[in-house]
């Protein structure tokens, strides 16, 4: 073990290369090791050694899980539409747009003019988002559109939106609500497929 840290990026294929620490943004290229289906480690004096990476002399080959599958960016409306339905039915129709303009902190908007909802779908830094924030961003506008269009069906007599603050309360019931039953669905198939092994 050496007596000072080491940054090592582990490939997808088990191959290990020591970086200099001062030459990247460690947040940065860790996410991205971790979307090409690898990630970035450090040893450090004193630790005990991980097994896995007993040897600190490349290549050192090591067994790791495949990258999650990412659906194509042309997929992402009809999922989310296909997810959504099955957790609440609107009343008021909507437009979906996955957007592939990067950004670098907005990640979603809505339209009310146009009951437009708009996802980002890739980071400027980090590349493309991944799925599950996706998907939460596109609840989180959708509250919005809720929060507008139907603020009765979450016991609201009207939007509750205060003229320059983002967030009211009624949104935050509406987005908790929809995080709760999709949570909840989650659950559901979770249980189910477990019962269905255990057959």
């Amino acid at each position: 073990m050496p007596d000072f840290e080491c940054y090592w990026i582990v490939h997808p294929n088990g191959y290990k290369q020591r970086i200099d620490p001062g030459d990247f943004d460690l947040a940065a290229l860790a996410a991205r090791a971790r979307k090409m289906g690898g990630e970035l480690i450090v040893e450090r004096p004193g630790a005990r050694p991980d097994p896995r990476f007993a040897s600190i002399t490349p290549p050192t080959w090591i067994p790791l899980p495949p990258p999650a599958f990412e659906p194509p960016i042309s997929a992402l409306g009809h999922l989310f539409r296909g997810r959504f339905d099955r957790i609440y039915t609107c009343l008021v129709e909507y437009e979906l747009e996955i957007v592939t303009r990067a950004t670098s902190r907005t990640l979603g908007g809505y339209y009310k003019s146009e009951r437009l909802i708009r996802v980002y779908a890739h980071d400027r830094e980090l590349g493309r988002r991944p799925l599950e924030e996706l998907f939460d961003t596109f609840l989180h506008e959708l509250a919005h559109h809720l929060e507008y269009t139907e603020p009765d069906s979450f016991h609201a007599r009207a939007c509750e939106r205060v003229p320059g603050r983002m967030h009211s309360t009624l949104f935050w019931r509406i987005l908790g609500d929809l995080k709760a039953r999709w949570a909840k669905l989650q659950h559901q198939e979770r249980v189910r497929i477990r019962s269905d092994v255990d057959v």
